[in-house]
């Protein structure tokens, strides 16, 4: 995957100040509130999940993301679902986060400003931010792990597990060197 900011490389992008204009990011809640869901300096690490409600790998990864939320935000880590399709509404959304049991707060990106920040491209992907002085700092962007080989090919069962082992190094106290994995899924189409 390469950046989408011309002459700075992903690396440089996730290590750098600017990750200091990330603090004018925003989504909306359903209700159509603006949040900022990127941890403050102090905050735990957040945890950002590109989704949408028609996606199949998205949804067929429901119980792992279930798992991994049960596991992490009892070690403070906050989970976020960003539905980035500008034509799904709050009422699709909950439905869909009830028919798959995703209890996650739950954020619309119709702008795609949380897709352009973490440089997101399919459904689903990952962007794991954690606190420092200068502002959030995403330190790992990609799948949840390597079930899916490509779109139509996948695995009986992972054999790498990124997320979580980002997740378990993170609440090791670990110091994380900023990293990505390519994710198969759905297309995040450009805004019009």
């Amino acid at each position: 995957m390469t950046g989408a900011i011309p002459g700075r490389s992903l690396p440089e992008i996730m290590h750098s100040s600017w990750a200091a204009a990330l603090a004018l990011v925003s989504a909306l809640d359903l209700a159509g509130h603006p949040v900022d869901p990127l941890p403050r300096p102090g905050a735990r690490p957040a945890v950002l999940v590109f989704v949408r409600t028609d996606c199949p790998i998205a949804n067929r990864y429901a119980p792992e993301l279930r798992r991994l939320r049960d596991r992490f935000a009892r070690k403070g880590v906050a989970f976020w679902l960003v539905y980035p399709d500008p034509s799904e509404t709050p009422a699709a959304i909950r439905r869909h986060q009830r028919d798959f049991g995703l209890g996650f707060h739950a954020l619309r990106d119709p702008q795609h400003e949380l897709v352009k920040a973490t440089q997101a491209t399919v459904t689903p992907e990952t962007a794991v931010f954690v606190a420092s002085a200068a502002g959030p700092r995403m330190v790992y962007r990609g799948r949840i792990d390597d079930r899916y080989v490509d779109f139509g090919r996948s695995r009986p069962v992972p054999t790498s597990r990124d997320l979580r082992e980002v997740l378990q190094a993170l609440a090791a106290g670990s110091t994380l060197t900023p990293r990505t994995t390519p994710a198969v899924g759905c297309f995040i189409a450009p805004l019009e």
